[in-house]
C-alpha cells in the first residue's frame, strides 16, 4: 500500500470527505485528490501534519510505500546538507562583513593621521584610485604611501593592513612594508658597480638579511659593499621612515 491508499484509508475511517481533510492540512481538495491516486506525494511537512493528525507514527504512514519513504530519507538528507551549507555562507559572512568593518575603520584611521600630521593627499584627476595617495616633504626627505579603500578585497590583506611607505633623499630609497620587510634601493647612480636598480631585504641596521640564490659571490659582495658605504643615511632613512609609519597608524 502506497501512502496514497494510506491516506485514503485514513481518511474514510474519519469519515471525512476529500475537502474537510484538504481544509485541515491547509491544501486544496485536488491536491488531496491527487495523492490518493498517486499523481504526487505530499511534501515532508505535511506529511508530518498528517502523522499527527491521524496519531499515526512516521514510520508506520510510510512503511509500506518504499519509494516513498527513499525519497523523503533523501529530502532529509538533503535539508542537512543545504542547512549545513546556509550555516557556513552564513558564517562566511559575518566573517566578511565583519573584517570589512575592521578594514574601512582602519582605512578612516590611517587618513586622519596622514591629514593630521601634514601628509598631502595627492589627486591628477585621472581616476578616484589616485586619490588614495599621499605625500610629505620634510627636512629634504620625501615620503610616499597609498591607503587602499576598504572595498577593494580583491587586493592582497597585508597591504590593507599595513600599508607601503617610501621614503626617499636623493637617489637614496627605503621601502618599508613593515617593521620586519625593509627593502633598499641599490643604485647605479650612487655605485658605478653596480649595473642596474634592485631592493634588497635588509635588518633595522641596513644589513643584507637575504639574498637570492641566482646572485654569483662577486654580484653578493658588492651588494653588501653598497650598503656598508652608505650604512649612515640608510639606518637614518629608515629610523626616519618607522617614526613616519608610526604617524599613520597613530601608536
Amino acid at each position: 500500500m502506497n501512502i496514497g491508499d494510506k491516506i485514503k484509508e485514513l481518511r474514510l475511517k474519519k469519515e471525512w470527505t476529500q475537502e474537510q481533510l484538504a481544509e485541515l492540512l491547509n491544501v486544496s481538495r485536488p491536491t488531496v485528490s491527487s495523492w490518493e491516486v498517486g499523481r504526487n506525494y505530499p511534501d515532508l511537512e505535511t506529511i508530518i501534519a498528517i502523522s499527527d493528525l491521524f496519531g499515526i507514527s512516521l514510520d508506520k504512514l510510510l512503511r509500506e510505500d518504499k519509494e516513498m519513504a527513499k525519497e523523503t530519507t533523501k529530502k532529509i538528507k538533503r535539508g542537512k546538507v543545504y542547512k549545513r551549507a546556509l550555516i557556513v555562507v552564513g558564517v562566511l559572512f559575518l566573517f566578511y562583513a565583519g573584517y570589512n568593518v575592521k578594514l574601512r575603520f582602519n582605512e578612516h584611521t590611517y587618513r586622519s593621521h596622514l591629514e593630521k600630521n601634514g601628509w598631502e593627499q595627492v589627486s591628477t584627476g585621472d581616476s578616484v584610485e589616485e586619490d588614495n595617495f599621499y605625500e610629505l616633504s620634510e627636512n629634504g626627505v620625501d615620503y610616499w604611501t597609498y591607503v587602499l579603500p576598504a572595498g577593494l578585497l580583491g587586493i592582497p590583506l597585508s597591504e590593507h593592513n599595513d600599508p607601503t611607505l617610501v621614503t626617499n633623499k636623493g637617489d637614496f630609497i627605503i621601502r618599508l612594508n613593515s617593521e620586519d620587510k625593509i627593502k633598499i634601493s641599490i643604485s647605479p647612480e650612487n655605485d658605478p658597480a653596480i649595473k642596474k636598480q634592485i631592493y634588497v631585504q635588509t635588518n633595522i641596521d641596513g644589513e643584507l638579511v637575504e639574498s637570492k640564490e641566482s646572485w654569483s659571490e662577486d654580484y653578493k659582495e658588492k651588494i653588501n659593499h653598497y650598503l656598508f658605504e652608505y650604512q649612515d643615511i640608510h639606518t637614518e632613512l629608515i629610523n626616519k621612515a618607522l617614526d613616519k609609519r608610526q604617524e599613520i597608524f597613530g601608536s
